[in-house]
């Protein structure tokens, strides 16, 4: 059968329930070493001082380096494991349940909130943002592109959809090209003042344009800067 990078036959048989807690515990919480090519580029943009909110963050360095730059910045997430593992960079937490966003009360509005690699996790994107608009006007969102070139390749050579999944089926369960997500921000209720692919096709680095110049085909991971209408 006809691999492709990007796509692979996965393992049903290793099936197990999701949870964030254990998948934490289990593999061990430590803050990742480096910055994510897309969060250099957040990390940039976002200036001193600004409050910040990055929600489902995980293990990124992102808000502890968002920290060392003078932002007023905050974490939330649904691991217990999470929240614990940022309190000795004395970064506050909170805990947000995004499949029960309904009804959310934060004591504060944000400059910013970052999304970053999320939405395509939740089941209830449009609530999630409809909620959120309540506490800020900016968003800092990223998702994969999922019409990026080796994608279409894949599943039209091999007859596989690209890796959805590493632990559980459910890990991605809402998918996007560039174009699509372009008409859903704008549903949303959202102005995308601009995007920036943080990888993607390159011609082996001679032609760094391409990923962003034609975004829906050779964009891979995309950083969209997004304005409260």
């Amino acid at each position: 059968m006809f691999k492709f990078e990007g796509t692979r036959k996965p393992n049903f048989s290793e099936i197990k329930k999701i949870d964030y807690n254990r998948y934490w515990s289990e593999r061990g919480f430590e803050i990742n070493k480096k910055l994510k090519e897309r969060e250099l580029i957040i990390l940039d943009f976002i200036e001193s001082s600004k409050k910040v909110l990055d929600i489902g963050c995980g293990n990124s360095l992102l808000p502890v380096e968002l920290k060392k730059k003078g932002v007023l910045v905050k974490i939330a997430d649904i691991s217990e494991e999470v929240l614990k593992g940022f309190k000795k960079y004395d970064i506050e937490s909170l805990y947000i349940d995004l499949e029960k966003i309904d009804g959310l009360k934060l004591d504060e509005k944000f400059d910013v909130i970052i999304l970053s690699e999320v939405l395509e996790h939740t089941k209830n994107p449009e609530e999630i943002i409809g909620e959120l608009k309540k506490y800020t006007k900016s968003f800092i969102i990223t998702v994969p592109n999922s019409a990026f070139y080796r994608y279409r390749i894949g599943l039209f050579f091999g007859g596989r959809f690209f890796t959805q999944w590493v632990y559980h089926p459910s890990e991605h369960i809402r998918f996007w090209s560039h174009i699509d997500f372009l008409d859903w921000l704008n549903a949303m209720g959202l102005d995308v003042e601009k995007s920036v692919s943080s990888n993607g096709f390159s011609l082996f680095g001679l032609a760094p344009f391409l990923k962003n110049t034609w975004k829906n085909l050779f964009g891979h991971q995309i950083v969209y800067f997004c304005k409260v209408k």
